[in-house]
């Protein structure tokens, strides 16, 4: 017979366990809603974090609270029954979601758990001249090189406060210049470009970042 005490203690850390993923289902539909604008393409996690979260929230709280059902246990047996076939669906239904797009740490990212796949160049590497960087029409404007120290969260802060993007393109340009290596972002003159550049370069060394940006042009 399992001690009151070490039940309520395995009840409220299943409490706060539910607690902790209902949280992190929140941020994950944040999160995709944030970077794709729509649901549809990751409401996977979501919905496996709400799951688990709606099971842990009820089991902690009657283990915490010592209320266990008619039967004696926490569910019926028919209940645990459904539960493991449940548990079991979740798991096979996001092996193969992985296995088809090739992408196994995909439900980690999410979350935030994982690192997402990223490329680094030089800093004195160009872009202009290098395939699949080049946006179409672009005469002039700012160069941004990835790196392994500045963090996401000001790259984002710097392209909506200097560069005069929405949180949206500035969050989806932060992500491509992490997956891709750098970008190349179109300016209307390049005297404009050069003012950017230079406050960018002057904010990130202010924080003590190693940012690399700055104006090019093809003229």
């Amino acid at each position: 017979m399992v001690p009151t005490y070490i039940v309520r203690i395995i009840g409220g850390v299943l409490l706060l366990f539910g607690i902790a993923l209902a949280i992190l289902a929140i941020l994950a539909v944040e999160r995709q809603l944030t970077v794709h604008g729509t649901l549809m393409t990751g409401v996977l996690v979501p919905v496996i974090l709400g799951l688990i979260s709606a099971f842990c929230l009820p089991v902690g709280c009657r283990l915490l609270f010592n209320r266990p059902a008619a039967n004696g246990s926490i569910l019926s047996p028919l209940g645990w029954r459904v539960l493991a076939i449940t548990f079991y669906a979740i798991c096979i239904a996001s092996i193969a979601a992985a296995a088809s797009k090739g992408q196994y740490p995909f439900l980690l990212l999410a979350v935030g758990f994982a690192p997402m796949p990223s490329h680094l160049f030089q800093p004195d590497t160009s872009l202009i001249t290098m395939p699949g960087f080049l946006p179409e029409g672009f005469r002039c404007g700012i160069e941004i090189l990835n790196d392994d120290r500045t963090p996401m969260e000001f790259v984002v802060s710097i392209l909506e406060s200097l560069a005069g993007l929405s949180k949206l393109q500035a969050t989806r340009t932060m992500l491509a210049i992490h997956k891709k290596g750098g970008i190349l972002l179109p300016m209307q003159s390049f005297e404009q470009s050069k003012h950017v550049a230079e406050l960018i370069v002057t904010e990130a060394r202010t924080k003590n970042h190693r940012l690399v940006c700055r104006a090019v042009s093809l003229e």
